[in-house]
């Protein structure tokens, strides 16, 4: 390595945290505000938020007349906060996804940096930020990259304080966990508590030492701190909700989720081994190195564990971490992609730690690592695989012309790649990583800029405009309705409540019972029967596939 790279290392490590705000500005927030809000969950979020901001009623979540209890309060909080700053729209519901995103980075770098050291720290958190799961849900406004903040808040603050020199300050930090946790259940309830609280527990025995560590626990002062913050909400939204609110999120979408179906038709239910292919997908352009960067570390961990002995490996804790997210997740029968979010930060810390290890093992032996080669190759023939079909095959993946986008796509997904194996080729492991990071931020922006705008234009904008036209026709009366499409997006452009029919209401007669004036949208191929259905319904016009009909009075 050459003395100059050796002092761009240094500089960067030493201003790691600068580095990674930087990195995570240039993922996450370019062109946030650029494209509308996607079916179905963005809007959810955005326009519970939009009506707590605007009516002043901050305790009690309401999404188009209705409660909206599916989640806690915390989300809105922050969404409703953006947009007094920054006034009601894309850029509001999305900027706390991002800021959590970004800050989620920066508490890995910081764990990473206490277990492993600073350079370990800086290459965790430029592995996660550029991350495709992280990339995506950095971008979106919903739930997800919250509640990954505030559990990867509370297990950062634990191993902090569990093993601080400082006892003082050790509580401190304990302290400060308890209350992430009280953060982490206000954003999705019980298992911001119940999911930390079991890593915790199982790492505690593992490490040795235990009843030191128990003993160094706040349990008194931090339980009261978690009780403050979250109980007031629980307690106010669940009695002014006459209990509705228990037996909504508690009930069904805690238990019942958890435990099995929650609608009809076994939504969300899938196999234990669901988020094997999830995870290895949501952490490219790292996934053919994610199984070495987990293997060492589980068999020093199961190793210890048969010996009876004390683990010592600064991995156990990341490891017990990811691990535990995906496990527990695995066992519930209700899964989604997104569930498993909060096991990222843990595994960038495994990967970044395998990646130190190699590298040393090459300043010592001055030969190449040949466990890089495999991976690395792979990586790029997965890459070349998709650009391949990207370009060759782009007119399957739209029912809209995409022009050059998917070339800049392909180009995009080579580049880091491409440019990571050269710098192999010639020993440089550093310079490997960060050709990969820089690809993937390539990548970023390419999607900030041309892909989500694109499917924007095409999916959601034909929506905005006629919902517009409805609501500059009604004014502020009559009715504003969805025929066959319960699309979620129309609420918060409307910023009115809007009816929802199906084919039974329209044969049952409350379709052409509703309040006039009013105005229907619905799809081109209902368009007949909705006409045909309702007396003096007359189109007022179409954009791409949809249809607006309005019913004078």
């Amino acid at each position: 390595m050459t003395p100059s790279v050796d002092k761009l290392a240094t500089l960067l490590t030493s201003k790691r945290y600068a580095v990674l705000c930087i990195l995570c500005a240039l993922v996450y927030l370019p062109n946030l505000g650029g494209y509308l809000l996607f079916d179905v969950d963005e809007p959810r979020y955005a326009e519970t938020a939009r009506v707590m901001t605007e009516s002043g009623e901050w305790v009690l979540p309401y999404f188009n007349g209705e409660y909206r209890f599916e989640k806690p309060v915390l989300t809105y909080w922050l969404i409703g906060g953006a947009y007094k700053l920054l006034g009601v729209g894309e850029l509001g519901a999305r900027l706390p996804s991002a800021l959590a995103a970004m800050l989620t980075v920066l508490l890995t770098c910081l764990a990473a940096t206490r277990l492993l050291g600073p350079g370990v720290g800086l290459a965790a958190g430029a592995m996660l930020a550029v991350s495709l799961q992280f990339i995506a849900l950095g971008r979106m406004a919903l739930t997800d990259m919250h509640l990954t903040l505030f559990i990867t808040a509370t297990l950062v603050f634990f191993i902090i304080g569990i093993d601080h020199d400082d006892k003082r300050r050790g509580k401190l930090w304990l302290l400060a966990a308890w209350g992430a946790s009280a953060l982490a259940v206000l954003t999705k309830g019980p298992v911001g508590l119940v999911l930390p609280g079991a890593i915790a527990a199982a790492y505690i025995p593992l490490a040795g030492d235990e009843l030191r560590k128990l003993r160094t626990i706040p349990w008194l002062s931090g339980f009261t701190l978690f009780c403050a913050l979250m109980l007031p909400w629980y307690v106010a939204v669940t009695l002014r909700s006459d209990f509705e609110f228990f037996r909504t999120f508690i009930i069904k979408h805690n238990i019942q989720r958890f435990a099995g179906e929650v609608a009809a038709g076994g939504q969300h239910v899938e196999p234990f081994w669901y988020y094997v292919p999830v995870v290895l997908l949501g952490v490219l352009p790292w996934s053919f190195f994610l199984v070495q960067a987990v293997y060492r570390p589980l068999r020093e961990a199961l190793s210890g564990l048969l010996q009876r002995r004390e683990i010592r490996d600064p991995r156990l804790f990341p490891l017990l971490w990811a691990l535990g997210v995906i496990a527990f997740f695995s066992v519930a029968r209700a899964k989604l992609p997104t569930y498993v979010t909060p096991a990222y930060p843990a595994l960038a810390v495994l990967l970044a730690a395998w990646l130190n290890d190699l590298r040393l093992r090459v300043n010592h032996s001055g030969k190449p690592v040949k466990n890089l080669w495999v991976p690395a190759v792979a990586t790029l023939l997965l890459s070349a695989g998709i650009g391949g079909f990207l370009i060759f095959g782009s007119e399957s993946l739209a029912p809209f012309p995409l022009g050059a986008l998917p070339g800049w796509c392909a180009a995009a997904l080579l580049v880091g790649p491409a440019a990571a194996l050269a710098f192999l080729l010639g020993g440089r492991l550093r310079g490997a990583l960060g050709a990969a990071v820089l690809g993937q931020l390539f990548f970023s922006l390419v999607l900030a800029v041309g892909v989500l705008p694109l499917v924007s234009l095409h999916r959601q904008q034909p929506q905005k405009i006629l919902v517009e036209a409805a609501c500059d026709w009604l004014g502020n009366n009559g009715t504003l309705a969805a025929y066959r499409y319960r699309k979620t997006a129309i609420p918060f452009y409307a910023h009115r409540k809007v009816e929802y029919y199906e084919l039974q209401d329209l044969r049952g007669g409350s379709l052409a019972a509703l309040k006039r004036p009013a105005a229907v949208i619905t799809r081109d191929r209902h368009l007949a029967e909705l006409l045909a259905g309702v007396d003096g319904a007359t189109l007022a016009g179409s954009e791409d596939g949809l249809a607006l009909v309005l019913l004078p009075r």
